[in-house]
């Protein structure tokens, strides 16, 4: 069923799908990559845009009770934001941003949560001896922030060679436009608009401004997700992550400002998965997913 708050995805999905059938006859991708394209579920969130805040308030209720019997304690859920009009959810489902309530919890090493993935070991033991710190003084990097988030459920897609994209990505005509104004690097083999192959810098200095603008939020309200946003996310609400052979860079610095966190691929763990690179790589395996927060 087409509907207006997540966009009808029904013509651009042919075209993926002749992409993914030119790419397996020329030996790019695998059997397995076409039953992963076709056992991916939908957004849970696909209502019509003039009942997105109706239905929204509904997920509120739904997900106040999801929370509550997955950290085994009563979970309050923030009163909508004012911005969650009916105009806007319908605008920011346009480009498969859509809301969701991450509580302030802590997804600590030794808590335990059932059901669950995890971070790695490698990410807790990176915090404890102080590599991994947090990018704001009152949220160490296993806290979740409690609040409102536009999170982005663009579906990712395998590591082939440099030339893949996500699929029917929104983003794409923005970032296509910040790489022919030169403003956004490549490799010779990246698609105009393909989320691969930019730098964390990149992101930061160009790309989540021009991000913000088109879904009128602040600069100040977007950013990367957190390794852990990203783990939280997949494991309460976006089930399509984790299952790729790709990953994304996030917002988590490494050693002070020399590296970033990065993870996600399938063959690490998938969302357990969380590793580090240097600030300015162009990887034609990393992606990135923006995330705008509604703090009160």
């Amino acid at each position: 069923m087409s509907n207006n708050l997540v966009g009808d995805t029904s013509v651009t999905l042919a075209g993926v799908w002749v992409d993914i059938l030119q790419k397996y006859r020329s030996g790019h991708i695998t059997l397995d990559h076409l039953q992963r394209f076709a056992d991916m579920q939908a957004s849970p969130f696909a209502v019509m845009a003039k009942d997105a805040k109706r239905e929204i308030e509904k997920f509120a209720a739904k997900t106040a009770r999801k929370l509550s019997t997955v950290f085994k304690k009563r979970i309050m859920v923030d009163p909508l934001p004012p911005e969650f009009t009916d105009e806007n959810l319908a605008h920011w489902a346009a480009f498969n941003f859509r809301p969701v309530f991450l509580p302030r919890e802590d997804i600590g090493s030794n808590r335990p949560l059932k059901n669950w993935t995890k971070p790695e070991k490698w990410f807790y033991d990176r915090i404890s001896d102080g590599k991994i710190k947090p990018i704001y003084l009152d949220l160490p990097p296993t806290l979740l922030r409690g609040c409102w988030h536009l999170a982005d459920f663009t579906v990712s897609v395998d590591y082939t060679d440099g030339s893949q994209v996500f699929l029917n990505d929104p983003l794409a005509p923005i970032i296509a436009d910040l790489r022919n104004k030169k403003l956004v690097g490549r490799h010779n083999n990246t698609p105009d608009g393909s989320r691969f192959s930019i730098t964390p810098d990149e992101w930061q200095d160009v790309v989540l401004a021009h991000v913000a603008s088109k879904l009128g939020v602040t600069r100040a309200q977007m950013r990367l997700e957190r390794a852990v946003e990203f783990n939280a996310i997949g494991n309460l609400y976006d089930s399509n992550r984790g299952k790729f052979n790709s990953w994304e860079w996030f917002e988590d610095l490494f050693e002070e400002d020399s590296g970033r966190l990065d993870g996600g691929g399938r063959a690490g763990g998938g969302l357990a998965d969380v590793h580090d690179d240097w600030h300015g790589d162009r990887r034609g395996v990393i992606a990135a997913r923006p995330l705008v927060s509604f703090i009160r």
